[in-house]
């Protein structure tokens, strides 16, 4: 399965970020709705996958030195979302690994591939 934000992670989400508690919730909340939508929009397997891999693509439109830990650690929200969705059974270091990917692009894009391992 593969997903699109069309655009990347909220700048909330960034570890580095000093929010207020709520304002750091709502921003996690919207980022795991949206993920949630987007596997209910496209459809899930009739069971989730007990191990998949995960492939995060970052496209940048702009030159901006990123640090890909930061961009990651944004991401977990929306993972979080894959796991309530029932695409993936969980999220844990035995049931999921990862690739990631930061690549200059014409549009701001966060391109998030799931696939089944056995």
């Amino acid at each position: 399965m593969k997903i699109e934000l069309k655009h990347l992670p909220d700048p909330d989400l960034n570890p580095n970020k000093r929010l207020h508690w709520t304002q750091l919730a709502k921003a996690k909340s919207v980022a795991k709705d949206e993920a949630i939508a987007l596997v209910r929009e496209q459809g899930k397997p009739a069971t989730p996958y007990a191990k998949a891999h995960i492939v995060i693509t970052w496209l940048s439109k702009d030159k901006r030195r990123r640090d890909p830990d930061n961009l990651f650690a944004s991401m977990k929200p929306y993972i979080d979302g894959l796991v309530e969705a029932e695409l993936i059974a969980d999220d844990s270091a035995m049931n999921v690994s990862y690739t990631i990917r930061y690549e200059l692009s014409d549009k701001d894009n966060t391109v998030i591939e799931i696939k089944e391992i056995g």
